[in-house]
């Protein structure tokens, strides 16, 4: 049972990394797109964690601040590059 957790967490983790990749490009939008997009974001899952659902809402954020270095990290590829 504690396998089927662990994996369930990771997927959790997985599904919330084109979130963060989405708000980099958000941010080449504007400032106040991207930081609109990332407040909403964390604002969405804490009132989910604290008011409804109580699951544990650190593992999505946990998955969309790797999608968000991600995202950070292959948009400076790409500008060294091209």
């Amino acid at each position: 049972m504690a396998n089927f957790v662990e994996k369930h967490k990771t997927f959790r983790a997985f599904l919330h990394i084109p979130v963060g990749l989405m708000n980099v490009w958000a941010f080449q939008g504007g400032d106040g797109i991207g930081l609109t997009f990332f407040l909403a974001f964390i604002i969405y899952e804490l009132n989910e964690d604290i008011f409804y659902l109580k699951d544990g809402a650190y593992i999505d954020i946990a998955g969309y601040l790797w999608g968000l270095a991600l995202g950070i990290i292959g948009l400076n590829i790409w500008r060294f590059l091209f």
